[in-house]
């Protein structure tokens, strides 16, 4: 099967820099795009057969490789990155199942398997909090209840997919900015069926931009 690639261009920020801060993103689209290209695993995610991988289990794929990527990314603004939950202020309940947490200081506790960890999830106050990313493999709707359950803990959440299908991008970014998102970004786009993804570099510093703003910000007041 041929596949092909289209890239915008950023003249604008080129150059050793550019090309070693976007690697990582480049790396992860190839890594992901595969399974997605793959006529054989596009057939059994078609009918939903047996011996698929669970979307739950590739959208935590994406977010774990994407929090190893904003924790090198933001390692100067002295925000740390997490998988998790937040806990409300007086720490009696918690939030939805954060993808991404971009917070300071510790956490109060740290959920994995002790030795050789397989996991590490953590409870993480959200007086601490700096922003929530909500991680989607292929985004086709946007979850308006998640965001309005989350700014009841953080002021900002962001969207971040791995692949969107053009023709629903700008509904998509519309929902988004209704529902209270900060942002929606994604990895790369595909048009269904198709074996050609277009990325676009000046995404990934739009949503790199729009992170290292808020975790340079002065700690919320919540």
């Amino acid at each position: 099967m041929s596949q092909s690639t289209k890239v915008g261009a950023d003249h604008e920020h080129s150059g050793h820099g550019a090309v070693l801060r976007f690697e990582r993103f480049q790396g992860l689209v190839a890594e992901l795009r595969s399974f997605r290209l793959d006529d054989v695993l596009r057939e059994m995610e078609k009918y939903k057969e047996r011996g698929r991988i669970l979307g739950f289990v590739r959208g935590l794929r994406l977010s774990a490789r994407l929090i190893s990527i904003l924790r090198e990314a933001l390692a100067d603004t002295g925000v740390d990155v997490s998988w998790g939950h937040l806990l409300d202020a007086e720490e009696r309940s918690c939030s939805p199942e954060c993808d991404v947490i971009l917070h300071r200081g510790g956490v109060v506790r740290t959920w994995n398997g002790e030795r050789n960890s397989i996991m590490e999830f953590k409870f993480v106050s959200c007086r601490n909090a700096v922003a929530v990313v909500s991680c989607k493999s292929l985004l086709t709707e946007v979850d308006t209840a998640y965001c309005q359950q989350m700014r009841e803990y953080v002021r900002d959440v962001f969207l971040f997919a791995e692949c969107c299908r053009p023709k629903d991008l700008k509904r998509l970014h519309d929902n988004a900015t209704r529902a209270g998102y900060s942002g929606l970004w994604y990895l790369y786009a595909l048009e269904e069926g198709a074996s050609e993804h277009v990325v676009d570099q000046r995404l990934w510093r739009s949503f790199l931009d729009a992170l290292q703003k808020v975790a340079s910000r002065r700690r919320s007041r919540r």
